[in-house]
């Protein structure tokens, strides 16, 4: 049950937080490092603002992503590069954008998008698309496949990560997920279209992660396109009635 000091953008943990970081021994701490100082950029949290509303203050960018954390009251973010954004995945909430000029790419969370969720401990991830958001959550089932997927790296990860170096250095982490997620079940659809539709029920069945999917920009209601109708069929004639005068003037 919630408490009243906790704001619904923040997620609950299935379990005490000791227990939690247990469960993650395995990851060693990898989710709370950082290459280089960072330098936060912020954005407040009104009071009482939905939990939908919070999340379409994220920010995201045409050509790189962004990525960050939620507090209670902030959203600290800053710019990353044109396909990774780094985040200190321990924090309860998590966020990245993809970049917007491709939006049906950008609408679709990535295996590394899941991978990073089930492998690291933040509670929460948020992947914002161009008109999509995506919200990822971790309930007492989901913690059965981080169970499985620490098992797994417990006994296979120096030699699998041997063995995908040598084969193809450059290309040996896509490589480590794709074997790490094909072991927990997973499934990949054939095209984006198959992602869009097929994508939320695997990672429900599959990996029993809770997900939902929301639009980034609110739908307008039919007053608001009524005016926006009305407003373009005026346009044309107003125009035409400026440059009429214009024409005229002396």
């Amino acid at each position: 049950m919630a408490h009243f000091d906790e704001p619904v953008h923040l997620p609950r943990s299935p379990l005490p937080p000791l227990a939690y970081k247990h469960l993650y021994a395995f990851n060693r701490g990898r989710d709370d490092q950082s290459s280089a100082p960072r330098a936060w950029r912020e954005l407040r949290i009104t009071l009482g603002l939905p939990e939908i509303e919070v999340y379409r203050l994220l920010p995201s960018a045409k050509d790189f992503e962004y990525s960050g954390y939620l507090t209670k009251t902030r959203i600290r973010y800053q710019a990353g590069e044109a396909t990774e954004a780094c985040a200190p995945m321990a924090r309860p909430c998590t966020f990245h954008s993809h970049p917007t000029k491709n939006p049906h790419l950008a609408d679709i969370p990535s295996l590394m998008d899941i991978y990073s969720f089930l492998n690291f401990r933040h509670l929460r991830s948020i992947t914002v698309g161009a008109t999509k958001i995506w919200v990822f959550d971790k309930t007492r089932a989901t913690l059965g496949t981080v169970r499985r997927l620490a098992a797994w790296v417990e006994a296979n990860h120096f030699r699998v990560v041997a063995r995908l170096m040598k084969k193809d250095f450059a290309r040996w982490q896509a490589s480590y997920v794709q074997t790490a997620m094909r072991e927990l079940g997973w499934i990949s659809p054939k095209t984006l279209d198959d992602m869009q539709e097929q994508w939320p029920g695997i990672l429900r069945d599959r990996l029993k992660i809770k997900v939902r999917v929301f639009p980034r920009f609110p739908k307008r209601t039919r007053d608001e396109q009524f005016q926006e109708a009305t407003a373009a069929k005026r346009l044309p004639s107003q125009t035409r009635w400026r440059q009429s005068r214009e024409a005229h003037r002396p």
